[in-house]
Order: structure tokens, then C-alpha cells, then sequence
């Protein structure tokens, strides 16, 4: 019996980075940019930082047991919105299911 990873979804991307920017409070943040989030919302206008993204990175590897290889050549590092950003990672964890 094999387990399915679990589905990359916007709710759940929308979830995880907002955790990331709670969690982030110590850096005297912590709150949320009052912006509507959904797939056409850019990562800046949230509040989303660079310091933020390598978090966001860390725990997208985790929830779905895929690796993210972080480097400028990579399409992950181009991510804009909240759906590109759902885009890239529904493609990592396809390849992975793939092989």
C-alpha cells in the first residue's frame, strides 16, 4: 500500500506562507499585508520577503516529500504569484509521483 503525497493546492500554499510571515514575528513582523490572497496575488504585496522564501521552501520539501533544488536556474526562483508559485511545486511533486 503506498501512500499518496498530499495535493498541492492554493489553500494550502495560501496556509503555509502565511505561517511562515506569522512565524517571522521576532523579525518585528508577523502580520499579514491586508491583500486579497489568491493565485494572481504577487508574493511581494503580501508582505513575502527573500529571508521568507527560503522558509517557505524548507517546509513546501517537508508537507511534500519533495526536493526543491534552489539555485538560478530554476524555475522555483522566478515564482511571482501565489499560482505560480502552486504551479511549480504541483510540477516538482508530478515528477516525483513519475518516477
Amino acid at each position: 500500500m503506498t501512500s499518496e503525497a498530499p495535493r498541492v493546492t492554493i489553500d494550502v500554499l495560501i496556509e503555509m506562507l502565511k505561517q511562515v510571515i506569522a512565524e517571522n514575528a521576532s523579525r518585528g513582523r508577523g502580520k499579514l499585508a491586508p491583500v486579497a490572497w489568491g493565485p494572481e496575488t504577487l508574493l511581494e504585496d503580501t508582505g513575502f520577503n527573500s529571508y521568507d522564501f527560503v522558509e517557505i521552501i524548507f517546509k513546501i520539501e517537508d508537507h511534500f516529500n519533495i526536493e526543491i533544488d534552489y539555485n538560478a536556474n530554476n524555475n522555483i526562483n522566478d515564482v511571482k504569484t501565489i499560482g505560480e508559485l502552486c504551479g511549480e511545486v504541483g510540477k516538482l511533486v508530478a515528477k516525483k509521483q513519475a518516477a
